[in-house]
């Protein structure tokens, strides 16, 4: 990329949640820093929530050395207060998980603004798997397709968000706790051009379902079923894997550990399987792709901002982070 210019001295990057100690991102954020050849750094600061006195995140994120920040549980949706302006992504998902630093045309001042490339995370990966000749179509899977997701929590929201891009509906919610889906549907209502369905049962889960349906995602964590609506859970997701009519993909977010039952689940009913490792790593590239060429902690020029991320860069972070995951 040749030299690089030191036109920023918003270089620090943070990891805002609790509990965090366990989180992969910092090695993987700094090995691209490092790799770029940037002083810029990327750490982890606990905060249990933006009023936590220990943490000083008002304060942090308002410093001019502030260049930008992931954001995990439990802050997720409360540093929306905090922050200038939301991307359309984050007003429907509803939580913010990166925040990126923009200068203000009219002043040159800053601003924050709340982005989540959650989906974005979702959706790379997917399209890595789909082949060159899909992969860079707005609707990789055609028309008329479906797709499901399982588990009902925060994860759930983007994932809709991410099938609903590719132009899948209807979307199915498989979930043990009913009223957990029904603030999910009403999130994401008919009136806005969703069409969520919830499974509750094997019998709702037939031929015309199993033909529509392109791809599906795992957003639970992993466990032995235990409860009536766990059991109802893995059941109708092992009736979906085994009712399959193509190759299709089938992202696992849980990656702790890698082989999850829902993911041996899959892989044995002949489902392309996507390991949840892979989501981390393109929505990490994704933040990068932010900060450091779309907000105010850029160190490169125009012409340099053009060469993007070294290839050197994400290959070194993807392998590091695939590593990680793979550890007990």
């Amino acid at each position: 990329m040749g030299s690089i210019n030191p036109i920023t001295d918003r270089t620090d990057f943070y990891l805002f949640g609790y509990p965090i100690s366990h989180s992969a991102s910092p090695a993987l954020h700094n090995t691209i820093f490092q790799t770029q050849g940037l002083a810029h750094h990327y750490s982890l600061h606990d905060t249990k929530s933006i009023d936590d006195p220990d943490s000083r995140i008002r304060e942090i994120v308002r410093s001019p050395t502030f260049g930008g920040a992931a954001i995990t549980m439990p802050v997720k949706v409360g540093v929306i207060q905090l922050l200038d302006r939301l991307s359309d992504a984050v007003k429907e998902i509803g939580s913010v998980n990166t925040i990126v630093v923009k200068t203000k045309p009219e002043d040159g001042s800053a601003e924050l603004v709340g982005e989540n490339f959650d989906w974005m995370g979702i959706s790379e990966c997917v399209r890595n798997v789909l082949g060159e000749e899909r992969m860079g179509l707005e609707k990789p899977f055609g028309e008329g397709r479906s797709g499901f997701i399982i588990g009902g929590g925060g994860t759930c929201r983007a994932a809709v968000y991410a099938l609903t891009q590719f132009g899948l509906s209807p979307i199915y919610i498989v979930n043990r706790d009913p009223e957990e889906t029904a603030v999910i549907l009403k999130q994401f209502p008919k009136e806005r051009g969703y069409d969520l369905r919830p499974l509750t049962s094997v019998g709702e889960w037939g031929e015309q379902e199993a033909t529509t349906c392109a791809m599906g995602i795992g957003a639970i964590p992993c466990a032995s079923p235990e409860t009536e609506g766990e059991k109802m859970v893995y059941a109708v997701a092992e009736r979906i894997f085994m009712m399959r009519k193509e190759e299709s993909p089938y992202l696992e977010m849980c990656y702790k550990p890698k082989r999850t039952l829902l993911f041996e689940m899959a892989e044995k009913a002949g489902w392309t399987v996507i390991p949840g490792i892979e989501s981390m790593i393109q929505q990490a590239l994704s933040q990068q792709q932010a900060w450091l060429f779309d907000s105010a902690a850029s160190p490169y020029t125009a012409e340099q901002k053009k060469e993007g991320l070294k290839p050197e860069a994400i290959s070194k972070a993807a392998e590091l982070a695939r590593a990680m995951g793979d550890k007990k």
